[in-house]
């Protein structure tokens, strides 16, 4: 063998030697630079598909109720819709209240200001019947089943009539509003809108009460939507982050009625619940909701009226929006929520014992 055959020979197993150990960093490029690539042709496909769908629906004044308008979203979006043309059926479980007082002051002959308290069967027939003759020959276009309220408490603190509050307003108001709309909805082949929350993907301490509604929400939601494909009806769910500090979920009243629940929880509980979690764990819990960084207020909550807003005048709306909340870049309980659908329950209890 010549020296250049040898020095050939020595060339071509070095360069073997290279490409083979570079062989699982190819590999892995290629898959990377795949990745990558069906990435942005996914993204362009969102993005021609979310621009087809942003055809919106011609305003002519068309009915929609709304439930829980006193305050928060359901107040905001009724005069959102007042003043794009629609006509707003206001739900308010206090009629002379303030916030149906503000309700009252629209000047456009298209806000009817209704009581409404979704745990009274009389109560929604009432303004069933109300808004039925409103109507005439034409149906309702949408029903936004928008009020609810919120609870803490752990689970061995939390009494059955508690649960039993809070699933009156937040699930079986829900079922029994849309119960009774739902043949105007049909006549008109509107839609409707269930506001869940963030809560209604991932759950947290202290939440059972709470978070089961939610759940159970999401559930309906997604049968109800699969039931009315035939009729036309589209089912929304809006699913809002971490708005409590804006929407008065969490603001004074809220407050005062932990108090009084917590000494409730109190009386109830066993001698052997006080003394397994102390006297004080309630205490410490109200407290720890009412640390000032984890009620930082959104500058407004435009995010979730622009989401309910779409969901009503879209001819083709999401069938869920998860709507972040505007302090910060990402809304920690969004991305949570997001993760529970792909991680493990195992990494799922560290990342929230430590983010939350």
């Amino acid at each position: 063998m010549q020296i250049k055959d040898y020095v050939g020979l020595q060339f071509f197993e070095g360069s073997f030697m290279v490409v083979l150990g570079l062989l699982p960093y190819i590999v892995f490029q290629k898959y990377v630079a795949m990745f990558l690539v069906a990435m942005v042709v996914l993204y362009v496909l969102l993005r021609v598909i979310r621009r087809s769908n942003v055809e919106k629906i011609a305003i002519h004044g068309q009915g929609v109720l709304i439930t829980g308008c006193d305050t928060g979203f359901g107040h905001h979006l009724a005069r959102r819709l007042d003043r794009s043309g629609f006509t707003v059926y206001a739900g308010c479980l206090d009629e002379h209240g303030d916030g149906a007082g503000t309700l009252r002051t629209s000047d456009t002959g298209r806000m009817h200001v209704l009581p409404l308290d979704v745990t009274s069967d009389t109560s929604v027939n009432s303004c069933l019947d109300y808004v039925t003759k409103m109507c005439g020959d034409n149906g309702l276009w949408a029903l936004v089943n928008n009020a609810g309220i919120d609870f803490l408490g752990h689970v061995e603190f939390s009494t059955m009539e508690m649960y039993k509050r809070v699933a009156e307003v937040n699930q079986f108001g829900v079922v029994r509003v849309t119960k009774a709309f739902l043949p105007l909805i049909r006549r008109e082949k509107g839609r409707v809108l269930n506001v869940t929350s963030v809560n209604g993907r991932f759950n947290l301490q202290f939440k059972s009460v709470y978070n089961m509604t939610k759940w159970a929400v999401e559930s309906f939601s997604d049968i109800l939507r699969l039931e009315m494909l035939k009729f036309g009806v589209k089912v929304v769910v809006i699913e809002p982050g971490n708005y409590g500090g804006i929407t008065e979920v969490l603001g004074d009243r809220f407050m005062d009625g932990c108090q009084r629940d917590i000494a409730t929880m109190l009386t109830s509980a066993g001698p052997d619940v006080r003394d397994c979690y102390g006297q004080d764990s309630l205490e410490e819990m109200r407290k720890n909701v009412q640390d000032p960084k984890k009620r930082l207020r959104p500058p407004s909550v435009d995010p979730v009226i622009d989401a309910m807003e779409n969901a009503i005048t879209l001819v083709n709306p999401q069938y869920r929006y998860l709507v972040h909340e505007g302090n910060t870049f990402l809304d920690k309980f969004c991305v949570l929520a997001i993760l529970n659908s792909y991680l493990p329950g195992s990494w799922m209890t560290y990342l929230i014992n430590k983010v939350v």
